[in-house]
């Protein structure tokens, strides 16, 4: 009997620890299943500092601290030629992203820390806590940072922020606590531009943790100097030579429209929690979904902030809710800023999925505030029997709608990870054909968004061997040619449907598969018949279109997007009649695979 007692608390520690590391295990599986070693936009930077270090691995200072857009990310470029150099110089951008899920993994830690040492020691009460923060920590609505490998930036100035709330919370000495912190916000600053925000919201918290009075800010003198010396000199280093993005509207737009920055500020914090009920139109009722619940949150947010002011001289208080507010302010004058300085391109940016690793930890931060101010007014004795019931049910929708809107969009934001699958392997199909066929729109839009720049950095790719990318030098199909897989189905790869007319373009449609991996072809290669035997590749499908009818023929959901098209001009092709044949792409492989059926036109 005593060893079934003395048995049952680990037990329960082993189930807690399980549950709050499952959202960490989720994303670890999504990115492992959604990843693709190809590079995006901003990620082909890194290319060119690869190629500008090696083989001398030299490279002066200036190179390191370069500006990119508004951010100097000297630290994570140490960690993208480190990962290079780990690698024997092959690129492979994935590596990245696992750094991204390191780097959350750690603000996970610091979290979880900071419950036990705030809201208290109930098991329950820290695992629940954990696992909601760990829900946003990990959320799938981030896709774009978790699939970028450019945007471990991201995650890197909250990581150092909870780890500075961390040592100020250790009991580690004074001085210690300030020296690492000075280095943290150091990290922070140069590695994305809002981690300049550390040096402002954790300097409080430090200055009062060594009595939890407010009255310390004023007190702790000897913090001042150094941490002033150090925050100026990371300004001047920072904005040496600066160079205002030409792209960028600057924050004149935002101060002269208040209304529409306030809209856009309100947008931007509700989006982690809307995206769910959204729908990707630009709509006034997208829009007006994310400000009211944007709304409700800030406005949570200045309750908390109510009630520390209302006890401001409750050393015990400050204690709890500090760390937390730490962890809000980031994402609110996060939001302020990226409203003020990017209202200008239209309020519809206040959506996109890059901000939600700053916009997530609002919520987060009310977790964490909710639960001691609930304590709190429960042990002052605020909460009679009818108003804890009350307070109780009031907390009660909050979870029920947060988890509601959460799960909505965790669905959809998983939905977006496996669509950004495909978009990266569509455009490294794209980059692999640079040598044979320019498509200029798939370069532009997927690759890089300078056609000239797109095709000089898929050849440089080429020449120097950075990545696992199989370049494609002929035009003859046959060259690439796979051996076929024979299908449970009897489907085959899929059908070239059809190809019509359409003022003086045609258009040629159908769906492709993948047997063999048993999901949607990377692309589709359109050729032209040139002698029995040799077809001529000319073009590659460059919109995936809904097929319900593939998904019921072959009874298989991940078939919804096999459908494809592409339109093209008639100069593409030879003059009299010409003979159309479609095949399924694999890019990982090289290889392409014959759909059944072709079409016959009469090139004038």
């Amino acid at each position: 009997m005593m060893n079934k007692i003395t048995k049952r608390p680990e037990i329960w520690y082993f189930t807690g620890f399980i549950l709050t590391i499952i959202p960490a295990f989720f994303m670890g599986m999504l990115i492992y299943q959604n990843s693709v070693n190809m590079p995006y936009w901003d990620d082909w930077e890194i290319s060119l500092f690869l190629d500008k270090i090696y083989p001398e691995y030299k490279l002066p200072l200036q190179k390191w601290l370069a500006q990119a857009n508004e951010t100097r990310y000297l630290f994570p470029r140490f960690i993208f030629v480190g990962l290079a150099y780990l690698n024997k110089w092959n690129w492979d951008i994935r590596y990245q992203m696992w750094v991204s899920l390191a780097l959350a993994c750690l603000v996970s830690i610091n979290v979880f820390r900071l419950t036990k040492w705030t809201i208290g020691e109930s098991l329950l009460q820290v695992i629940s806590i954990a696992i909601l923060c760990n829900s946003l920590i990990f959320a799938p609505i981030q896709y774009e940072n978790w699939l970028w490998g450019i945007q471990l930036i991201v995650f890197m100035p909250i990581a150092c922020i909870t780890t500075c709330l961390v040592v100020i919370y250790s009991n580690i000495n004074r001085t210690t606590k300030l020296i690492l912190c000075l280095i943290l916000c150091t990290i922070s600053t140069f590695s994305y531009a809002n981690g300049m925000l550390s040096w402002v919201i954790v300097f409080p918290a430090l200055a009062i943790s060594k009595s939890w009075r407010w009255q310390d800010i004023f007190k702790e003198k000897w913090l001042y100097i150094p941490w002033i010396a150090t925050f100026t000199a990371n300004m001047a280093v920072y904005f040496y030579n600066y160079q205002k993005p030409s792209q960028t509207p600057g924050l004149s737009a935002g101060l002269l429209n208040p209304i529409e920055s306030t809209r856009y500020f309100l947008s931007f914090l509700g989006t982690p929690l809307a995206w769910g009920i959204n729908s990707f139109d630009w709509q006034a009722d997208v829009i007006r979904n994310n400000i009211i619940i944007g709304t409700i949150l800030i406005s949570l947010f200045g309750l908390a902030l109510f009630y520390l002011l209302k006890h401001i001289n409750e050393s015990i208080l400050i204690y709890r809710m500090s760390g937390w507010f730490v962890i809000g302010f980031y994402t609110v004058i996060s939001g302020i800023i990226t409203s003020l300085g990017r209202v200008g391109f239209g309020i519809g940016t206040s959506i996109a999925p890059r901000y939600m690793t700053f916009s997530v930890y609002l919520p987060l931060a009310l977790v964490g505030l909710i639960a001691v101010m609930f304590d709190d007014a429960k042990n002052r004795g605020y909460l009679g029997k009818k108003k804890k019931i009350i307070t109780q049910v009031i907390i009660g929708i909050l979870l029920v709608s947060f988890l509601g809107l959460h799960i909505l969009t965790n669905v959809f934001g998983i939905d977006r990870m496996y669509w950004t699958k495909l978009e990266r392997l569509h455009a490294k199909t794209c980059m692999v054909f640079v040598n044979v066929v320019v498509d200029e729109k798939c370069l532009t839009e997927k690759v890089y968004p300078k056609l000239q720049a797109a095709v000089k950095l898929a050849k440089l790719v080429d020449d120097k061997n950075l990545i696992d990318a199989k370049f494609v030098y002929s035009k003859k199909v046959q060259d690439i040619q796979g051996t076929s897989a024979v299908s449970t189905d009897s489907l085959g790869y899929g059908w070239f449907d059809n190809v019509n007319q359409v003022k003086n373009l045609y258009v040629a449609g159908g769906w492709a598969r993948l047997v063999e991996r048993g999901q949607p072809a990377d692309a589709v290669l359109l050729t032209y018949e040139k002698a029995k035997g040799e077809d001529i590749i000319f073009a590659i499908s460059d919109t995936r279109v809904e097929r319900p009818d593939v998904v019921k023929a072959t009874k298989n959901q991940v078939y919804l997007m096999t459908g494809w098209q592409k339109a093209f001009s008639a100069s593409k092709l030879p003059k009299g009649l010409v003979t159309i044949k479609a095949w399924a792409f694999n890019t990982e492989k090289g290889t392409a695979f014959p759909l059944e059926g072709s079409q016959q036109i009469k090139n004038l």
